[in-house]
């Protein structure tokens, strides 16, 4: 019985192990019950303060993805911009109280939008994960570089995810890096 416990616990911290602790990723199985039942991974640590209270707040599916590439993984604060029963937007920084100097990226949802993003000019029209379309905008620079942007609609919301990229970057790497996000966020599903 000792030997089966035991067994079971090594298996228990090498699955979690496996699922990220290592790489800065939180285990579902940390999260809580409910969480794992609707989770289709492991959450980036610094989503996990946060989540909460978009739960607690917000009426609309909360996509986040289960992993975030190189170099924002690295962002470790999580600020909720915006949250209500419709919508919420949450940004990640590198550093808090420097402004866009410590901005990574950010990860909205509406489910009453005041607009189309198919209207704004310059998108390119992508596809993602689960057979959902999406609107890609690559890095823009005048005074100064704006964000990547990535819009989709699921279920009747309109997601967005911003990546503060290199302006260096071409735009088929912009887009292949922001699609991964977004695919990984609605392949993960409803947090």
């Amino acid at each position: 019985m000792k030997i089966k416990a035991l067994a079971l616990s090594l298996m228990a911290v090498a699955l979690c192990w496996a699922a990220g602790l290592g790489s800065g990723l939180v285990p579902v199985a940390s999260i809580d019950a409910t969480d794992q039942a609707k989770s289709g991974g492991p959450l980036p640590r610094a989503f996990v303060s946060v989540l909460p209270e978009l739960k607690a707040k917000s009426g609309v599916a909360v996509l986040l993805p289960t992993e975030l590439p190189r170099p924002f993984e690295e962002a470790k604060h999580a600020v909720v911009e915006k949250v209500s029963a419709n919508e919420y937007a949450i940004s990640l920084f590198y550093k808090l109280d420097i402004g866009d100097a410590g901005f990574a990226a950010s990860f909205a949802a509406d489910a009453s939008p005041n607009y189309d993003p198919r209207g704004l000019p310059g998108l390119h029209v992508v596809k993602l994960a689960r057979g959902n379309r999406g609107f890609f905008s690559p890095v823009s620079c005048g005074g100064s570089c704006g964000p990547a942007n990535l819009w989709w609609v699921q279920a009747g919301t309109l997601y967005q995810i911003q990546l503060k990229l290199p302006s260096t970057l071409g735009e088929n790497d912009q887009e292949r890096t922001i699609m991964a996000v977004a695919d990984s966020a609605i392949l993960a599903g409803p947090r």
